[in-house]
């Protein structure tokens, strides 16, 4: 439900214009102009909020977020040239120290996921954050006993062709020629004792997941994602998108009971994170494979 204070109300006509779906609307009333919301569209309502953070006189309110602070847009301090830093300064950290990462950081860095923008305006989005050695260590053990299980599925063609049929043929193509290749020596080297190429050994593995049903599911985690790498590099943590995680956690039954993931949602995307064991001197050149402009 959208209310607007009729007397705090000025019919700009800001709020409806804003509105993906145009629920405020200002109409002629006669010889004024009056806002009002949409019956027929009322249900399209995103809950976004976009309406009355933008409304200049405070005059409409969503009842869903009711009691939650709309605070002032506070000014930018960052300059562009500190911003280009931030992300030339960023790289995947794959090794870490062997350090916890205090909660006070975690917190501060959930904080900027917190304010990650969602593409339906949901709050479906999830965070198992994992910082307990002993979990960390289990999970790695039910991981590497699903990737070397799927490696005796792939030498079989039957299985092949269920696979492919199930999950596509790009996906089989992407587990056949990129993720198993690496695989078979992150296995080795796990059964051995060199080494977690899994999990890198990080003393944090955060995990953002959301409903099946949600339309921008995985899109919301990814953003959320992003924000909290960002932060995370600001307070001098390290992270790496993993890949290889959350297929291993919506797929095997004992991992998603020891996340307590529920049925209904599925992992999209997982960072390791931890402080950087080594110092990077020099930044990596990166350039998009192309920009045009039409």
């Amino acid at each position: 439900m959208i209310n607007i204070d009729k007397d705090k109300c000025i019919a700009c006509g800001i709020c409806g214009n804003t509105c993906p779906r145009h629920i405020p609307e200002t109409i002629l009333q006669g010889n004024n102009k009056v806002t009002k919301i949409s019956s027929v569209r009322l249900d399209l309502c995103l809950v976004c909020g976009q309406c009355e953070a933008v409304c200049p006189n405070n005059a409409i309110h969503v009842e869903q977020m009711a009691g939650e602070l709309f605070g002032p847009v506070p000014e930018l301090e960052i300059k562009e040239s500190q911003f280009l830093d931030l992300l030339r300064h960023r790289r995947s950290v794959r090794r870490y120290k062997e350090k916890p990462v205090p909660r006070t950081l975690l917190e501060k860095i959930l904080e900027a996921a917190h304010r990650a923008p969602t593409g339906t305006g949901s709050r479906s989005t999830g965070v198992i954050v994992i910082d307990n050695p002993e979990i960390l260590n289990s999970l790695s053990e039910r991981f590497y006993a699903l990737y070397d299980e799927l490696e005796k599925v792939l030498s079989n063609p039957i299985a092949r062709f269920i696979i492919r049929k199930r999950k596509g043929k790009k996906t089989l193509g992407i587990l056949q020629s990129f993720v198993m290749p690496g695989m078979r020596w992150y296995s080795k080297w796990y059964h051995e004792g060199s080494s977690n190429e899994i999990l890198r050994d990080c003393p944090v593995l955060i995990l953002f997941y959301s409903p099946k049903s949600e339309p921008m599911g995985e899109d919301n985690c990814t953003i959320a994602a992003y924000h909290s790498v960002l932060m995370a590099e600001l307070l001098g943590v390290g992270t790496c998108f993993n890949h290889l995680i959350p297929p291993a956690c919506n797929e095997d039954v004992e991992v998603r009971k020891m996340l307590d993931l529920p049925d209904s949602s599925e992992v999209y995307v997982s960072l390791t994170a931890g402080f950087p064991k080594y110092s990077y001197k020099r930044t990596i050149p990166r350039r998009l494979a192309s920009v045009r402009y039409l």
